[in-house]
């Protein structure tokens, strides 16, 4: 299908919209005070994403904000410091001020003219209106990840969607749900050396612009 078929845009919010690795290892650098080296980035980063995808389970009983407190916690003991409650809440109300990715608020403005967008999100109840503000959206827009989830269309069928007309936005490694589009976006250089295996691949959110632009005058 062409983009200009889709009707539903479903958008990860985090790592197409927000900048949630350069977030995180911001909020974490309070740990890394009075070291002489600091850690890899890659490397915490990915046993930070670990960490949270394994308390995923948790998220009915935890939060979005405690399994952040968790992951602070475990991040603290790999790098052989202890770190307070206070600390790590701390680092979960960093969430907020994760940034964006720069071309994500202009490309959310041409996208709605031609797509219904819905965000998956993790984020608290207090976090969402910010995040609204930020990227123009409704607070019917923002569909919690964990409610909503992407190995199954049904939730999309009920709110009004035929999967066949929506198209996932994410990254690697993604799944979109059965019979919907996918669109991944790759921002490194070396993703692109590496044959397409979505739907669509896209640069960033200004290339998905580009793209569907040229798909119109098609």
């Amino acid at each position: 299908m062409a983009l200009t078929d889709y009707r539903v845009l479903l958008i990860d919010c985090d790592e197409v919209l927000v900048d949630r690795d350069s977030g995180v290892w911001t909020a974490l650098q309070p740990l890394f005070e009075g070291r002489r080296q600091l850690p890899e980035r890659a490397a915490l980063l990915a046993d930070y994403k670990a960490v949270m995808r394994s308390l995923l389970p948790r998220f009915d009983e935890l939060g979005y904000s405690g399994m952040l407190c968790f992951a602070h916690r475990h991040i603290a003991e790999r790098l052989g410091c202890k770190a307070s409650w206070e600390e790590s809440l701390t680092f979960a109300r960093s969430v907020p001020y994760w940034p964006l990715f720069e071309d994500a608020p202009g490309a959310m403005l041409y996208l709605r003219k031609f797509y219904r967008l819905l965000v998956l999100v993790d984020r608290n109840i207090e976090d969402r209106g910010q995040l609204c503000e930020r990227l123009g959206l409704e607070p019917d827009d923002l569909l919690s990840s964990a409610a909503h989830p992407l190995d199954q269309s049904h939730w999309l069928r009920d709110l009004g969607v035929e999967p066949s007309e929506a198209l996932l936005l994410s990254r690697e490694p993604a799944q979109a749900p059965a019979s919907a589009g996918l669109c991944l976006i790759r921002r490194a250089r070396l993703d692109h050396r590496q044959p397409c295996t979505a739907d669509v691949c896209i640069s960033s959110m200004a290339d998905l612009v580009r793209q569907h632009q040229i798909a119109l005058r098609r």
